[in-house]
């Protein structure tokens, strides 16, 4: 397969009555059931017309929109997940966050069919606070057999800012369901914090605190040990654990009695690039190194802007990575595409078989 440039953060764009769906949904509690009144059991072109909420030639309306954001950096693959914000997994009761990760993951399945050699999915998981983890058991077979999808995204925290104490870390055995079923399947899982109602965080900020905790609760735990073939991808840079590495070498490390280096413990899960400065992806890179890098953007995103009436896109990613003096082409490789292929073999097949009908 000729050498593809593969974002592996990217989420939906989407019209505002998917959104108005959820609105629908908080709204009712679900006491009307799943279905906006006045809209088909079933639409053409939607996955088992589980919402009929938008027309498939809608979504490949904003699906266009999306395509022509890529590329305008030249974007040649994206792996879609979510709005993150939107996913609401700590809301009540629990059917509510099912059927609204079911809707989103149609929808991305609609917009991948229509450019399945640009957009592939990534699976919405109804990750319930305070629920068992295998709930998602069923949602998640589906996007794997039906629906194609060749990740799944996970929140850390569930509670939505709302009881971090409750919720367990990612190293804790709560998650081991689910992580045999990713090594069964053979599917990476993008640790994304999503949603928060702390008024101590806003949600950009709980991001960053989340995945540095997610980071921190693998490398302390057995998780790679248990599952030496679990995928981990953390995004944006990994939190902020690359740029603490100092505080973390040595003294704190030795006091666990794990062995290795703080630094090879790391290196055990993947960080993308979805940072918007050149000085804090020079740092991830010398840190992590490009082997463990892969390109994520979250393009079109809150990157999406101009540096300067007359510089590029912040979140022209690519082009930064390719401006830094320190990376070789085979580091440029790794980073823009060569390690997500090898990360996702579900994304490989599915682009050969796009090429092969094309």
């Amino acid at each position: 397969m000729p050498r593809k440039v593969v974002d592996v953060h990217g989420h939906i764009v989407a019209p505002a009555e998917l959104y108005s769906y959820r609105e629908f949904l908080i709204g009712t509690r679900g006491h009307y059931g799943r279905r906006l009144k006045g809209f088909s059991e079933k639409r053409e072109g939607m996955s088992h017309g589980r919402t009929g909420v938008i027309p498939p030639e809608e979504l490949q309306h904003f699906a266009d929109e999306h395509i022509a954001w890529l590329d305008r950096v030249g974007t040649d693959v994206q792996l879609v997940s979510a709005r993150p914000y939107s996913l609401m997994h700590s809301e009540k009761p629990a059917r509510i966050v099912h059927w609204w990760a079911q809707a989103v993951n149609d929808a991305i399945a609609t917009q991948s069919r229509f450019y399945p050699d640009r957009l592939q999915g990534i699976a919405n998981l109804p990750i319930v606070w305070n629920e068992p983890i295998d709930t998602v058991f069923e949602e998640l077979e589906r996007c794997v057999e039906e629906l194609g999808f060749v990740g799944v995204l996970v929140n850390p925290d569930p509670s939505e800012g709302r009881a971090t104490l409750e919720v367990p870390g990612l190293g804790d055995e709560y998650w081991y369901p689910l992580y045999e079923q990713l090594v069964t399947y053979d599917l990476p899982m993008l640790v994304h914090s999503c949603g928060c109602v702390s008024l101590r965080e806003n949600q950009s900020l709980h991001f960053i605190s989340e995945e540095s905790v997610a980071v921190m609760s693998l490398v302390q735990s057995d998780v790679f040990n248990v599952f030496p073939d679990l995928k981990v991808i953390v995004p944006h840079g990994g939190g902020a654990i690359p740029y603490q590495v100092g505080r973390f070498r040595g003294t704190y490390w030795e006091g666990l009695g794990k062995g290795g280096t703080f630094d090879e413990a790391i290196r055990k899960i993947y960080y993308d690039t979805c940072l918007y400065t050149t000085e804090a992806l020079a740092l991830l890179v010398d840190v992590i190194g490009s082997d463990r890098v892969v390109l994520g953007t979250e393009r079109p995103g809150d990157g999406s802007h101009k540096k300067t009436p007359t510089e590029g896109w912040a979140d022209d990613i690519a082009a930064v990575l390719r401006s830094l003096p320190q990376n070789s082409e085979k580091d440029l490789d790794l980073m823009l595409g060569d390690t997500a292929l090898d990360l996702f073999p579900r994304l490989r097949r599915n682009l050969e078989l796009a090429e092969s009908r094309a």
